[in-house]
């Protein structure tokens, strides 16, 4: 049977034992109103990496280290077939992952204002040290749980693909593709034009392209040491719409948030400076967006004038016709 028949008949069972159709369900859904996903997250003793339609939303560099956090989800969801990768690598190449740890990574989601009423959709649960059943693996176990399917919304969740070996001899990525019917819209940078791949730019290339990213990166820092908080935040105005709309703020609620942070936080700092090779491009696996890096730090980087710490801006480009566009 044809995949595309496989998720209809699917669906249509599911509907059949809830005892309506999914034409119905979905218009009493959550899913259809104002949802909120928020990845909960806990983990430790070893490295890891998560995304979610191939866009890095967590990275623990640290495997020594405790985790327990959140963080919010929609941006960078879609209506549909979704995606949720975990990478779990060593502390070393080829070294054996800790037989102790562990990692949760699970998507939940409520109602806009009601945070109290959490539903979880799925998600992965390693374990380093276990039973595997019916796997290549030999060392580690992978629990999942399916996604639910009951009156909150309709789910259908695919087979854990596994490989191993992808970041570095001694790592395993486990990724699960779901079908969530939502209202979210589809953000820009989903349909925008693809981006290079830096594991195939020549070195030159890669170098030639990390400058034209590090050229638009040095006039928004410049204006925000000169205090030109006007001249920059029309830079951002993509990256402030969407995120009001992903998350059900008044229109502007976004831009007067990035305002006060920039107004209030640049001026307390010493920016690291933008000089030669100090910026590298990288692109996010679904070859949509790019990131501009300053060796380990974020592209917006600066310490403190007084005391200790550091503020931390990502910024993402999209590309459209050519033209560079900051969407994150």
């Amino acid at each position: 049977m044809p995949d595309y028949f496989k998720g209809t008949f699917i669906l249509f069972i599911i509907s059949m034992a809830l005892g309506c159709s999914g034409e119905t369900k979905l218009t009493n859904s959550m899913l259809n109103k104002k949802p909120v996903f928020t990845m909960k997250i806990h983990g430790f003793g070893t490295r890891y990496r998560i995304y979610i339609n191939d866009i890095k939303v967590y990275e623990e560099k640290n495997g020594a280290s405790q985790v327990a956090t959140s963080i919010p989800l929609n941006h960078w969801m879609r209506g549909g077939e979704n995606s949720l990768k975990l990478a779990i690598y060593p502390n070393n190449e080829d070294a054996p992952i800790n037989e102790k740890s562990e990692v949760n990574a699970e998507i939940y989601v409520h109602n806009d204002e009601m945070e109290e009423q959490q539903y979880r959709i799925g998600g992965f649960n390693f374990k380093g040290l276990g039973h595997i059943h019916e796997s290549a693996l030999k060392g580690y176990r992978l629990e999942t749980e399916l996604f639910k399917h009951d009156d909150e919304g309709e789910l259908i969740v695919h087979d854990v693909r596994i490989e191993k070996d992808t970041l570095l001899i001694g790592s395993y990525d486990y990724e699960q593709k779901f079908m969530i019917p939502n209202n979210l819209p589809l953000w820009a940078f989903f349909e925008s034009d693809d981006v290079p791949n830096g594991h195939e730019l020549s070195e030159s290339d890669f170098w030639t392209l990390s400058a034209e990213l590090r050229d638009h990166l040095e006039i928004i820092q410049d204006q925000l040491i000169a205090g030109d908080v006007d001249e920059v935040m029309p830079l951002f105005e993509e990256r402030n719409s969407e995120l009001d709309k992903a998350f059900y703020y008044s229109s502007g609620v976004m831009e007067a948030k990035l305002r006060d942070a920039f107004e209030a936080d640049i001026p307390q700092l010493d920016m690291l400076p933008i000089t030669g090779k100090s910026v590298v491009y990288i692109n996010e696996p679904n070859k949509k967006l790019a990131s501009v890096y300053r060796g380990e730090k974020t592209a917006i980087s600066g310490n403190y004038k007084e005391g200790s710490g550091s503020l931390k801006f990502p910024i993402m480009f999209r590309k459209q016709d050519g033209k560079w566009i900051i969407t994150r």
